[in-house]
């Protein structure tokens, strides 16, 4: 199974959009993460991005040469594991949850 289908089953209802280079995931009317060609990208919210980007394999996301403190780059090395990819899952739900519908 590869990692779109694995974020499809670990995910609860979830819309998905072209984004990114890959396929986004939508929670509640908020993205939560998107999987592309260098593994899966979750928001984190501010709070917890220092702690979530000290991890292995983790590095802030880059896009236009900005870091953003509201979303890691998991490489998909560290996804290997089902029980590793439900947990970045769950951080990437719980702060699309908080984060609200985009506007």
């Amino acid at each position: 199974m590869d990692l779109v289908d694995r974020v499809r089953a670990g995910l609860p209802p979830a819309e998905e959009k072209r984004m990114f280079g890959g396929v986004g995931f939508m929670v509640d009317g908020a993205l939560a993460c998107s999987v592309g060609p260098r593994g899966l990208l979750v928001r984190t919210g501010a709070a917890d991005f220092d702690a979530l980007v000290a991890r292995d394999g983790v590095e802030p996301m880059v896009m236009g040469g900005r870091s953003s403190r509201g979303w890691v780059d998991v490489h998909a090395d560290v996804l290997a594991e089902d029980a590793a990819l439900q947990e970045w899952l769950d951080v990437g739900v719980a702060a699309a949850r908080e984060a609200g519908p985009a506007r």
